[in-house]
């Protein structure tokens, strides 16, 4: 089903592009597509034809955009372009790694040290500039996509690090019908207030320009609201979920992204996952097991959920080698100084707790570190428990991914404080990511449900994610920028 009927043209602007490039050894350079529900979905409204931009990444990428002038052919028979934006290193560092990466990633997701950071010096304003200069390249490329493609066009702007473009692109183009995504938490204002004043602005001005912003739960799109209502010369009506700004009105929209159910069984059905579930089944024995799956991000919480499981183990000594916490652990932005850190924390921890606890033939915690999603989705099938505690989590596929692929009637331990709870709430048991008392009881609690309800919850978690497809979150997308230019054309009429 074409998900974007209404448009001549759907326009996707978003940091990371579907396709990354590799220099092998022999020099040539190769394609990567991505996966993910992500990726479908906003494919999936380009069949209409379009522009995906993005921005190169790697130096192969910046090779191969300047080889194809920075158009890239997509598949065969594709209806739409692939355009990267080969930005400077420099500007692309200030852009990605200081402000996207190191300023609003850490304020969406409340990461400062409040005491001793954050501090902003006269490389952060430098930073910004480099970050006004990308929204900048890509608001341009988005408006020159606009004049070549058949209207009306839709432009999908995606998450927090273009959080400038759909103002940028208002001022290009003011007729334009533009949706901006947010796939992160959202700071709420008072937290907020630590970024630099006229930064902040700017982000609430940016989003602002935007038709309809999107997010992943109704927490998300309060704090923004909440925030937008203290920038000057905006009016935000909290109660219908919408802001008025410079006689422009903006709506607020809440649509959770979800998995992509049939490729997650099409993986757990290849036969290098069945051969890794055989071995994680005869490493489990009859022991029940507690899984979890997560970056080594600073959000995911991984420490306490550690914690956590000692706390059980003290409490419930019977469960002592009759439980196994297996953690497969990826590394994550490595090249931030706070993750190496957390990474090397989290390794001592599990050693802490095996030291402390363990016997000679019962290690209460494995962790494998690898990037390896097919070793994730071989677990999946096993678990009893699945343990999702972020600290605070924008959405977090982990807690939608396990229950398609499990086996087992598991349990989910799931984060108040995950935007998937809003919608998975009902059939996990909800956990204050703080709380490692609370943790540790609900652990306890999840190995001693009686199955009924361990069916009941397991069927009503399968029911919820099969429900919303990642086609659906992109059509709502386009469904909401439609009623936009419905009621313009409307009022001109």
């Amino acid at each position: 089903m074409n998900p974007s009927p209404e448009f001549g043209s759907v326009v996707i602007a978003s940091n990371r592009g579907p396709v990354s490039f590799t220099r092998e050894q022999d020099g040539a350079i190769t394609a990567s597509r991505g996966s993910g529900g992500v990726v479908t979905a906003l494919t999936g409204a380009l069949q209409v034809g379009g522009t995906w931009i993005a921005a190169a990444m790697s130096d192969a990428d910046r090779e191969m955009t300047e080889l194809a002038d920075g158009r890239i052919p997509a598949d065969d028979g594709a209806a739409y372009s692939l355009r990267y934006l080969n930005v400077s290193p420099e500007d692309f560092d200030g852009y990605y790694n200081y402000v996207s990466n190191g300023i609003l990633w850490f304020a969406h997701h409340y990461l400062w040290d409040n005491v001793h950071t954050p501090v902003w010096d006269a490389g952060t304003y430098e930073a910004w500039e480099r970050y006004e200069r990308v929204n900048l390249a890509f608001a341009e490329a988005l408006a020159q996509e606009a004049e070549r493609l058949p209207q009306p066009t839709a432009f999908l702007v995606q998450d927090y690090h273009l959080s400038l473009v759909p103002k940028m692109l208002r001022e290009m183009k003011p007729d334009a019908l533009i949706s901006h995504f947010s796939h992160t938490p959202i700071a709420g204002p008072t937290y907020a207030r630590a970024m630099p004043t006229q930064m902040r602005r700017q982000l609430l001005a940016g989003m602002l320009g935007a038709d309809v912003l999107g997010f992943h739960s109704e927490a998300w799109a309060e704090n923004f609201l909440m925030s937008a209502r203290y920038l000057p010369g905006a009016r935000v009506e909290l109660g219908r979920y919408r802001a008025h700004v410079e006689g422009h009105e903006v709506l607020a929209r809440v649509h959770p992204l979800s998995v992509d159910a049939a490729a997650i069984k099409e993986t757990a059905a290849l036969p290098e996952v069945a051969a890794m579930r055989k071995e994680f089944e005869e490493w489990r024995g009859d022991a029940r097991l507690i899984l979890r799956v997560d970056r080594f991000e600073l959000t995911k919480n991984i420490l306490r959920g550690f914690t956590a499981y000692e706390t059980f183990l003290k409490r419930y000594p019977e469960w002592k080698g009759k439980v196994k916490f297996l953690a497969l652990l990826s590394p994550s932005r490595t090249e931030l100084p706070e993750y190496r850190t957390y990474a090397e924390e989290c390794l001592a921890e599990a050693a802490r707790v095996n030291e402390k606890l363990g016997t000679a033939d019962w290690e209460p915690i494995t962790v494998r570190v690898k990037d390896d999603y097919q070793a994730a989705v071989a677990a999946y099938a096993l678990y009893d428990v699945l343990m999702v505690n972020p600290v605070i989590d924008g959405l977090n596929l982990v807690s939608m991914e396990g229950p398609i692929a499990n086996r087992r009637h598991g349990v989910l331990l799931l984060s108040r404080n995950a935007g998937a709870y809003f919608r998975l709430g009902r059939y996990a048991l909800g956990i204050n990511p703080h709380d490692v008392e609370e943790q540790a009881e609900m652990i306890q609690v999840a190995l001693a449900l009686p199955e009924e309800q361990k069916i009941l919850r397991a069927k009503g978690l399968s029911r919820l994610i099969r429900a919303n497809p990642p086609s659906r979150w992109v059509a709502h997308q386009l469904r909401d920028l439609d009623k936009v230019r419905i009621r313009r054309a409307w009022f001109r009429a």
